[in-house]
Order: C-alpha cells, then structure tokens, then sequence
C-alpha cells in the first residue's frame, strides 16, 4: 500500500473537502503532490493499469465529483501506466461507509463492484486508488472482484490512510 500521510489533522479536513463539488482543484493538487512524493513508490510496483474506485452513478451525479478519479490521474503518470477509470463498476447505491460501524463496512460493500464487460485483465497487474482508507473493506471489495477476474496483482493507492483499522495491514489484498 502506498499513502500520502495519516488521516488526521490537516489532511483529514482535505480529503472532506475534496469530496464536493467544488474539490476538484484540490483533488488535482493532491494528487500531484502525492505522484510527487511517491513516484518512486508508485513506478516501483510496475503497475499496467491504474484504476480508481468507482462512485454509484447517482451520488456522482448528486456530488458532482469523484475525488479517487482525479487522484488516479496524477498517481497513474507517477506510476507510468494507463488510468483506466471504467473498468470498475459500482453496482449498487451501498450505505456510505462512514455512517456505519467498522465491522459491517465489510457486509455493505460484499458484490458492490463488478468489472465492465470488454475487459480482458488476466494476469494484469493493477493499482487501485481510493482517497481514504480505514477499516479497508471498499479496496477489499474492490480488490476481490477484480482477482476475481482474473487480475493477477492487485495493489492500493490512498491519499490517507486512518491508522489501526485496516485489514490491508494483515495482507488482505495481494
């Protein structure tokens, strides 16, 4: 996993803010200075694609943004490989992760993803970017379906990371 910073503190407060409307300059910066800081990161994991985790169509709509998909942008040139920002689908409308509890984040998100048709990653090796991880259930999930499908390395990309929660840190998503 490579990460920006701890979600806490200043960078806390960007993320929230990138996730409205008018957080699209700022998720391009951030994204940038995270390329930036972690280039050698990003290249070293000789990702094919860069893929960002989908948003349901209808919050985008109502938000406007997708703040993981700027992110991808700039992470993908860092990690020298191809944003490929429709692989990934978002099947459902799930309940908003931070409205519940550690433990059911995991059972709200279980087959909330699948992979657009016209897609062949067999082997592929992949980097997923999402602008916060906490208890690590959506880059699971995420991560799931596309092994699912075939892809041979999954790894994640997070702007913030909220520190003790993750089952990323037990190896959960190679």
């Amino acid at each position: 996993m490579v990460t920006l910073g701890a979600y806490e503190g200043e960078l806390r407060q960007v993320v929230l803010r990138m996730k409205r409307a008018t957080g699209r300059a700022l998720a391009m910066n951030m994204g940038r200075l995270f390329g930036g800081c972690r280039a050698d990161e990003l290249a070293s994991l000789r990702a094919d694609l860069v893929v960002p985790i989908p948003m349901f169509w209808v919050r985008k709509l109502g938000r406007g943004i997708n703040s993981p998909e700027i992110l991808a942008e700039m992470v993908a040139q860092a990690a020298h490989a191809p944003v490929r920002g429709r692989v990934l689908v978002r099947k459902r409308n799930t309940i908003r992760q931070m409205e519940l509890p550690p433990p059911e984040r995991f059972r709200n998100l279980r087959d909330a993803f699948r992979l657009r048709l016209g897609y062949d990653l067999q082997g592929a090796r992949v980097l997923l970017v999402d602008d916060v991880l906490t208890t690590g259930a959506t880059s699971s999930a995420a991560a799931e379906t596309l092994k699912r499908a075939g892809v041979g390395f999954v790894a994640v990309a997070v702007l913030a990371r909220a520190e003790g929660h993750s089952r990323a840190d037990r190896g959960g998503l190679h």
